[in-house]
């Protein structure tokens, strides 16, 4: 038998949507694709990282205790470094949940458009995804309508916040509500934080205590550092965080993002840089957006620097249009749910501002 009969139907069958702007080859001018931060990496990790490189990398990764630790301290005993797993960026570990929960004929309810990874790896370990659509022009979460549809069977719930693509990160109260749901029935929740540095601390779902909680963090977006792959998943429950670190990889957090992780969490005045600068570029796009006829913009948080931008012009390929400028962004048909008429836009650095303005300008008119 040929060894594609062998392997797993899942990986045979499921379609990859790559994301668009990794195939484009055409001249870039404004760069608002990968969801990474505006302002780049912190200064504080370059002296670290000039030391790690220079460092002994023979040896294998030491004990991520005292990252661990460091977590717990920065967000004041909120969860014990006991509840901490780490993992190579909230990708990864979205990888590590679905190979330890999702059992083939295992049941996961999320959104649709949703962070594609999630949804996708959960399906290719044997699960089902069933998803609520939100509805156009704002796609605003609804959680009462996630509780409405949960049957009480799902292994997982996933829930992206802030959300992405649209940046929009619904009320703490309603995380909880939704949690104390699934402790009810059983479920855990994962609730995927990768944006949820750029918003204020007390509006975490870390701070909540359930037991069905699952947190995802990213040290890729706001701490600036997507190039070192980490990340780290808060798991309530004793139980459930004792079967994920079974499937978890040895050594899966390198040495050199150990250090600059560390180093990274003490930079919080670098995090209060990024939340004043998005929100203030993201603030002048919204308003030329809605200044222009026939586009549109998705409910969203002004601190978050990701938006859904759409087009009301039947049959317009928003994707295409902006790339035309120069303008890269994350075409729609990448997030299922979505179409060629809307992008994912991560919003500039400051000094790119006016020139994304102005090429904005020049295909909206396009």
């Amino acid at each position: 038998m040929h060894w594609k009969k062998r392997m797993p139907r899942a990986v045979r069958e499921m379609e990859f949507a790559e994301y668009g702007s990794a195939r484009e080859d055409r001249p870039v001018a404004v760069d608002c694709a990968l969801g990474t931060n505006p302002l780049g990496s912190p200064r504080c990790v370059a002296e670290t990282a000039a030391e790690r490189v220079v460092g002994d990398l023979c040896a294998y990764p030491g004990d991520d205790l005292p990252l661990r630790r460091a977590l717990s301290d920065a967000w004041r005993g909120a969860f014990s470094p006991e509840e901490v797993v780490l993992g190579t960026g909230s990708i990864g570990l979205l990888v590590g949940l679905a190979r330890t929960f999702c059992a083939p004929g295992a049941q996961v309810l999320g959104v649709l458009p949703q962070f594609p990874d999630g949804p996708m790896h959960f399906q290719l370990s044997g699960a089902s995804y069933r998803a609520i659509p939100l509805s156009p022009p704002d796609y605003r979460l609804d959680l009462d309508a996630m509780k409405a549809a949960m049957t009480g069977e799902e292994s997982l719930l996933y829930l992206d916040r802030p959300h992405n693509p649209t940046g929009q990160a619904v009320p703490l109260a309603e995380v909880e509500g939704l949690a104390r749901a699934c402790d009810e029935r059983g479920t855990l929740l994962i609730v995927d934080e990768a944006y949820g540095d750029f918003l204020p601390p007390d509006e975490s779902a870390l701070n909540l205590s359930r037991p069905s909680l699952v947190v995802l963090r990213s040290f890729s977006k706001g701490r600036g550092l997507a190039g070192i792959r980490a990340g780290y998943a808060v798991i309530r429950d004793g139980e459930a965080r004792r079967f994920m670190k079974k499937t978890t990889p040895p050594f899966s957090v390198n040495s050199i993002a150990l250090s600059l992780a560390s180093r990274a969490l003490g930079d919080e005045a670098f995090l209060l840089r990024s939340r004043a600068a998005v929100a203030a570029v993201k603030r002048r796009i919204v308003e030329a957006v809605e200044a222009t006829p026939h586009f549109s913009v998705a409910v969203t948080h002004d601190q978050v620097p990701i938006l859904l931008l759409s087009s009301r012009i039947e049959g317009d390929d928003l994707y295409d249009r902006l790339m035309r400028q120069g303008i890269r962004t994350e075409a729609g048909t990448c997030f299922e749910g979505l179409g060629a008429e809307s992008v994912r836009l991560r919003v500039p650095a400051p000094e790119e501002l006016d020139a994304f303005l102005e090429r904005w300008s020049a295909a909206a008119k396009s």
